[in-house]
Formats: C-alpha cells, sequence, structure tokens
C-alpha cells in the first residue's frame, strides 16, 4: 500500500467521513430530483401537490434530527464505556465500525436531505414533474431511514459492550496478521542475517505507522542500492534510532526520501501492526484482573481469544520470491508475540487460580500447535507459574499449580 492510499484509508475510518458522504449524496439526489424533471413531459398521469411533499419532508426533519442526536450520544457512551471497562486503545475500532458509521450517516444524511427539499420547494424551485421525483426520492429516504433505525436498535444492544470490544480487536489483530500473510513481510525479502550499511534515522518522534515498501524499492533501483528495514510498523523510533540500513552510495539529496518512506505517526495503528492488537487484548485482560473490576472471566475469554489468533495466524515461508528484491524487513519474533499477548496476565493474574490454569493450558496449546512459538510460550508458562506461586498461599491452590505447569518445566528441561 503505498503512502497516499494508506492516508485515504485512515481519512476513511474516521468518525466524520461516513456522515459528510452520505450528506454528500442526499444534496446530490435533491439536485438530481430536479435535473430529471427538466425532460419529464408536461403532461403527468400523477402530480403531487408541494403542501404533500412539504408535509412528508418536515416530519423527517423534525424527526431525524432527534434520532441523529439520540444515536450519537448512545455513542459517546458506547466510547466512553468500552474506555473505562476495557482498553482506550480499542477506542478506534468502535468509532470505525461500519455499521455503526452508516447508521448514524443514514439519519444525518436524510436530515440533510430533508432540509434541503423544504427549502427547494420553498423556494418555488421544483416543477410539477419535480416534485414527483422529489417525492419518489423521498420514499426511498424513508425505507432506508426505518431499515437503518431496525439495524441501530440491534447494534446498540451490542456496541461498547466488553464482549463486543474484545471482538473488534479479534478481528482488527486477525486482519494485520493475514496481511502480514498475503503480503509476508509487506513483499519485501526476509532478514536472515544481521543487517549492514549506512543508517538512515527517524525525523521525528512517535510510532512508525506505515511503510511504503513500494518507494523504498524505486529508490533502490534507481541507485543501486540494498535496504534493510530495521523499524516495522509499532517500532518507536527517535532522531537517534535508524528507520533503516542502507548498502550502497545514498545521494544527499535522496536521504530525506528514504526516511520520507516510512509514516510515522503520535500512536500506533492496528493495520500491518499485530503486535499491537495483542497488546490492546493484553490491556484488556489486564484491566478485568483490577481490583476494581475483578473480572476473572473477561481475562479467560482473552485467553481463549490470544491463542486462536497466535494459532491461526499465517506463517511466512524464508523462501518465497518476494516483489520488491532489494528491501528486506525482518520477521516477527515469537517472543515478542507471547510477552506482549500474556506477561499482562501472568502478573496481574497471578493470585487468580482460575486465570493462571486457563493461561497455562493456552500456553501449553501454543507450545504443541504452534512449533516457532514453542520455547518462547514454554518460558512465560515458567515465569506465570513462577509468579503464581509467589502471589498464592493457598496448599491446594499451590498443589493444583504446580500440577498444571509441570510440562512447562519437563519441556523445558528436556529441551537444554
Amino acid at each position: 500500500m503505498s503512502q497516499f492510499t494508506f492516508q485515504l484509508r485512515q481519512i476513511a475510518q474516521r468518525m466524520w467521513f461516513l456522515p459528510a458522504a452520505f450528506s454528500l449524496v442526499a444534496v446530490i439526489s435533491i439536485i438530481i430530483a430536479w435535473f430529471l424533471a427538466q425532460f419529464a413531459p408536461k403532461d403527468l398521469p400523477f402530480t403531487m401537490p408541494s403542501n404533500g411533499v412539504m408535509s412528508i419532508l418536515t416530519i423527517l426533519a423534525s424527526s431525524l434530527l432527534t434520532v441523529a442526536v439520540f444515536a450519537l450520544s448512545t455513542m459517546v457512551a458506547a466510547l466512553s464505556s468500552a474506555s473505562n471497562s476495557t482498553s482506550p486503545r480499542a477506542v478506534s475500532l468502535i468509532t470505525a465500525d461500519r455499521s455503526a458509521q452508516t447508521s448514524i450517516s443514514m439519519f444525518i444524511g436524510a436530515f440533510l436531505f430533508s432540509i434541503v427539499g423544504i427549502i427547494g420547494l420553498s423556494a418555488g424551485f421544483y416543477s410539477q414533474a419535480g416534485r414527483l421525483f422529489l417525492f419518489a426520492v423521498t420514499m426511498a429516504v424513508v425505507v432506508m431511514v426505518v431499515t437503518a433505525l431496525i439495524r441501530w436498535i440491534g447494534q446498540i444492544t451490542a456496541i461498547g459492550r466488553v464482549g463486543h470490544t474484545i471482538d473488534r480487536v479479534e478481528g482488527a489483530t486477525r486482519d494485520a496478521f493475514d496481511m502480514t500473510g498475503e503480503h509476508p513481510v509487506f513483499d519485501c525479502r526476509v532478514q536472515i542475517i544481521e543487517p549492514q550499511g549506512m543508517p538512515i534515522n527517524a525525523r521525528n518522534v512517535g510510532y512508525v505507522q506505515h511503510v511504503d515498501a513500494g518507494k523504498l524499492q524505486r529508490l533502490a533501483e534507481a541507485h543501486d542500492l540494498n535496504i534493510a528495514i530495521t523499524a516495522r510498523p509499532g517500532a518507536y523510533v527517535a532522531p537517534n534510532r535508524p528507520l533503516l540500513l542502507v548498502e550502497g552510495v545514498v545521494p544527499a539529496e535522496r536521504v530525506d526520501d528514504l526516511a520520507g518512506a516510512f509514516v510515522v505517526g503520535d500512536s500506533r495503528t492496528f493495520y500491518s501492526d499485530p503486535r499491537f492488537g495483542l497488546v490492546v487484548l493484553g490491556e484488556i485482560a489486564s484491566k478485568s484482573l483490577s481490583a476494581g473490576i475483578n473480572d476473572p472471566g473477561t481475562a479467560i475469554d482473552v485467553i481463549g481469544t490470544l491463542v486462536r489468533v497466535l494459532v491461526d495466524r499465517p506463517q511466512v515461508d524464508v523462501d518465497w520470491h518476494p516483489r520488491y528484491d532489494r528491501v528486506s524487513v525482518p520477521q516477527l519474533d515469537p517472543v515478542d508475540l507471547i510477552d506482549d499477548a500474556f506477561r499482562p496476565i501472568a502478573r496481574d493474574g497471578a493470585a487468580t487460580i482460575e486465570v493462571v490454569l486457563r493461561l497455562l493450558a493456552g500456553l501449553r496449546t501454543l507450545a504443541y500447535a504452534s512449533p516457532d512459538l514453542a520455547e518462547p510460550a514454554l518460558a512465560m508458562a515458567r515465569d506465570a507459574s513462577a509468579r503464581a506461586r509467589q502471589a498464592m498461599t493457598a496448599e491446594s491452590d499451590l498443589k493444583t499449580l504446580e500440577a498444571a505447569a509441570a510440562f512447562a518445566h519437563e519441556e523445558g528441561a528436556h529441551q537444554a
């Protein structure tokens, strides 16, 4: 994905974009109705009085304003609930929910349609044919509004709830893993050995949100360079940390172009950064284990979600044929994946035997189902059991813990 496409995608996911688009469509539909009326025959078999269309539009305008305000207030309450009960980092996924955005956009667009239609009728812009076309469009808008209302009733029962938020984060994390599966290491070569070369440092402080590998490939081909990316999306960079290492002679005027292939922002994004999804899921589980919430069931649910995501993630074939053969990217470190996902749960759930047992069971599944995660999963299981031994005091819990954690010590001794 180019930087331009990435920026468009970021804009399209913002809360205001879809309502603005629907409002524009509403205004255009009014103009089209007036324009088509110019080609209609003068003698129509059916006419619509101006006050008839006006009354329908007035009802729509007065009611949809209230509905739109209610929908927006519900969304704000859902965002606040999600932030307080799960993680503030998950709020962006709720605001980017297309189903919720579509319903709210439909209400706002229909309201604007009604207002513009009333203005046009009051000013006498519409002929008999124009009023007929406007009436037909109004009936279509009514049908769409009713459909949006029914859909919104189903959405408000789930949006902002803990389970819904976990599902949204899981979906975003899977999408990020799938993207790296369809385009392994961003269609570049996999870094096998430690890269060398001239460092190109970041120009500002923040998180890498996107890398335009195509731009780097074009620059490498134009100047006979080999580029090794050292900062994947999600990495925290600063002027003292290199974004990439370059082998070859880099023209001075191209240094900024190479650094400009990286989009650096104030926060991490879920797209192309699956580790961020794991971090947010871990945060949700960690918050559920706090004294203020005390909900071990949510932590257990998150553990199951993390195991599913990591087991189902696509694997990168080191020998695959890259599209950008002059650019190399390091693979995701299995140790980082396990630490991002399970360390907060191991720390904050150490005193709760139910959470520790489910955590150990999940890590055991990963150790056997994903060979590349086996060693870090077993190491995390040993760490989690050590934390739990220090946090628990009941003899029965400690005996149960030792039995559940035996696999990690046996496998660790076998590997050693």
